[in-house]
């Protein structure tokens, strides 16, 4: 009778719990995680190439996205200064193992640490782009829908009841002029690569959201033509938060929720 009256008040906790967790799901703001590389990060573009500095949180385009959002959702961001889609750095940067910027190796933690998330925005592709690592747009396309897949499979985070977000993914726009900084060494000849990544990513992700930065920004304008500029990081975040309110089912500032 006490193993019984044991398992009984077991299983009233752990439901307590549920029933707390999705209440507290149902009152908080959605969750927003941006998973990027250094346009996400904010790299400020210089005719040096190195060392880099940041913009400030609200200059870059996942901050313009969350003042856009305020109020509506939280917007978190995980970017990574030369992070690819899923190829290892053959050498070490600033200290860390190539392997470390592989964010088909990274994605899984990120999900977890953020969790409870209610979006996933991937913007990629830009890195994979390196004439040293010999990635094509097909292959580059692909290793962004494991992401995808990568993401869908999650599970509930760590010991959590939390369900796996909804993705968007962002395709870079293409490479500018390269030619003006260090940054040509890795990038040179890479231009029509570049503009072919969104027509493969097109393909590969069919039934996936997808939102083409290019549509907003036009080629990379930083004096590299590798980062966006100050102005392309207003244009994109201001072009995306209609993209994250349809997906998240949020009203438009001029519409009254029903």
């Amino acid at each position: 009778m006490s193993q019984l009256l044991a398992r009984a008040t077991k299983a009233l906790c752990y439901l307590a719990l549920l029933v707390a967790a999705h209440a507290a799901q149902a009152e908080r703001l959605p969750r927003i995680l941006v998973f990027g590389d250094s346009n996400s990060w904010g790299w400020i573009a210089s005719p040096q190439g190195f060392p880099a500095q940041r913009l400030n949180d609200a200059a870059r385009w996942p901050g313009v996205l969350g003042a856009a959002l305020a109020g509506q959702a939280t917007v978190l961001v995980d970017g990574l200064s030369g992070r690819t889609v899923d190829a290892d750095y053959p050498e070490a940067l600033v200290g860390l193992p190539g392997a470390l910027f592989n964010a088909n190796r990274s994605l899984p933690a990120a999900l977890a640490r953020e969790t409870p998330l209610d979006l996933l925005i991937v913007m990629l592709g830009t890195n994979d782009l390196r004439a040293d690592l010999g990635r094509t747009p097909d292959a580059i396309a692909h290793g962004l829908r494991t992401l995808v897949e990568q993401t869908r499979s999650f599970g509930h985070g760590v010991a959590t009841p939390y369900a796996p977000p909804t993705v968007l993914v962002v395709i870079p726009p293409p490479l500018g002029d390269v030619s003006r900084t260090p940054l040509r060494d890795f990038f040179a000849d890479m231009a029509a690569k570049s503009h072919a990544l969104a027509p493969a990513v097109q393909r590969a992700l069919a039934g996936t959201p997808v939102f083409d930065a290019t549509e907003a920004t036009g080629p990379l304008a930083g004096i590299d033509g590798v980062h966006l500029s100050a102005a392309q990081h207003a244009m994109l975040g201001q072009a995306l938060a209609p993209v994250v309110r349809r997906a998240l089912g949020l009203p438009t500032p001029t519409e009254t929720p029903q």
